[in-house]
């Protein structure tokens, strides 16, 4: 059995069993993000059966609790588990490792784009001087000495951030990243997990109600600790909007005018929103003071919360993962904002829509300083990210020293905020958000 995790244990056991396994393996993950020394515990043997139970109860916990919090805090803390169990792992183990994974790849009923970087990853950590060498004390994440060619669809996180080298769509893995990617597969294994497996038959079940009863008392000083410090409330955006993008600036900004967005803009401001540490409950009331109120002027959204509040719950419960597919959403990059039609709408990218007098008053600088000059100059050429992140830097930074056509790769307002909140540690907000 492996830590991987790929395939639940069969079999018959007590329930007092199941709790016990349970609520040591929270405690364990607890003092693992606390980085708290933490001792022997038989039921976190690695590949054990106890390992295997205690993971996949977790897992339905996090699925029928519908805790944003805990789950955040269940996927980074058994992230951080499982890197440091493969960070430690011996050649000899990695190689046991690698084959009981081959085994239940085989019995896995649904083949999945990673499943097959897996494989191909795994079949190459079988190999008694690959593995050795990937476990040696010297070895290092910048070793390339071997490569394992996959199609770049598999390794996109890698591919986002430049570290593997591309071509004709073949991505190439060097060894010294071999161990990170597989840390990135976990990661995307339990997702789908979490995002995907029904639960509805537990529901009724009074044996996993009493379970999470439990579990919810263990977990409340996790979801409270980071309630006061992890999360944008709602009566704080206005204060934390001096710290957004322009585009998203923007939003914010129409929406306290005319207490109304368009469909596309309020989607993309509810994930921006969400993803700077909102939790549902309070986006829920953000959205509901907002749609209260009579729009002002013209507007093409003609809902309002007293007649429409069905909807809009569902609405923002879907993008939270709660609702329909129960897919977690993410905020969209700026790619995506400069690719949307906003000739007709209040939003889009201020660097590629906005006239020179607008952008002026949006970026808050004269007219005639020399920056709007350069940003101008990047609009010209369609660098309208490069532009952005030119902002930010003589905004916050008052540096010009990084690498602008690097960073404007895949950039995006979540990204930009990140960056800004390290730079102003505002008491309101977290700097240890989740992206």
């Amino acid at each position: 059995m492996s830590f991987f995790y790929l395939t639940a244990v069969k079999g018959d056991i007590p329930v007092h069993l199941l709790e016990e396994i349970s609520l040591e393996r929270l405690r364990y993950l607890k003092a693992i993000l606390k980085d708290d020394q933490v001792a022997y515990n038989e039921y976190l043997i690695e590949g054990s059966v106890y390992d295997n139970i205690g993971h996949f109860l977790l897992c339905i916990v996090c699925i029928m609790s519908e805790e944003n919090e805990f789950t955040r805090f269940f996927l980074k803390s058994e992230q951080e588990m499982f890197r440091r169990r493969i960070s430690a792992i011996s050649a000899y183990d990695l190689r046991c490792f690698a084959k009981k994974l081959l085994r239940s790849i085989r019995k896995h009923a649904t083949v999945s784009i990673y499943i097959d970087a897996l494989k191909k990853l795994c079949e190459h950590m079988t190999i008694k001087d690959l593995a050795q060498h990937v476990c040696s004390t010297s070895h290092t994440i910048q070793c390339s000495s071997h490569k394992i060619s996959l199609h770049f669809k598999m390794c996109l996180p890698f591919i986002a951030k430049r570290l593997v080298e591309l071509q004709n769509g073949i991505a190439y893995i060097p060894c010294g990243r071999w161990k990170q990617f597989l840390t990135i597969l976990f990661c995307s294994n339990l997702n789908e997990r979490l995002s995907k497996t029904k639960v509805t038959s537990l529901e009724i079940d009074p044996r996993i109600s009493e379970l999470m009863l439990k579990v919810r008392r263990e977990i409340s000083p996790i979801i409270n600790n980071n309630y006061g410090s992890n999360v944008l409330l709602s009566k704080n955006v206005d204060g934390a909007s001096l710290m957004f993008p322009p585009c998203m600036l923007n939003l914010h900004q129409q929406l306290r005018k005319r207490h109304r967005l368009s469909h596309t803009q309020r989607f993309h401001y509810s994930l921006f929103l969400k993803d700077i540490g909102m939790p549902i409950d309070e986006a829920i009331d953000f959205w509901r003071c907002e749609y209260r109120q009579n729009p002002n002027g013209s507007h093409s959204c003609c809902h309002s919360w007293e007649k429409d509040e069905k909807k809009y719950l569902y609405g923002i419960r879907h993008m939270y993962g709660l609702e329909g597919c129960r897919k977690n959403y993410a905020s969209v990059n700026c790619q995506r904002i400069q690719s949307v039609d906003s000739s007709c709408s209040e939003g889009g990218c201020p660097f590629k829509v906005f006239e020179t007098s607008r952008m002026v008053q949006i970026l808050d600088i004269p007219a005639n300083d020399p920056l709007m000059s350069q940003i101008n100059e990047l609009k010209l050429k369609h660098q309208y990210a490069s532009a952005c992140i030119l902002y930010l830097q003589n905004k916050y930074l008052d540096t010009s020293n990084c690498d602008i056509q690097n960073a404007s790769f895949n950039f995006t307002p979540v990204k930009y905020y990140m960056n800004v909140l390290t730079l102003n540690r505002l008491p309101y907000v977290s700097q240890t958000l989740l992206l």
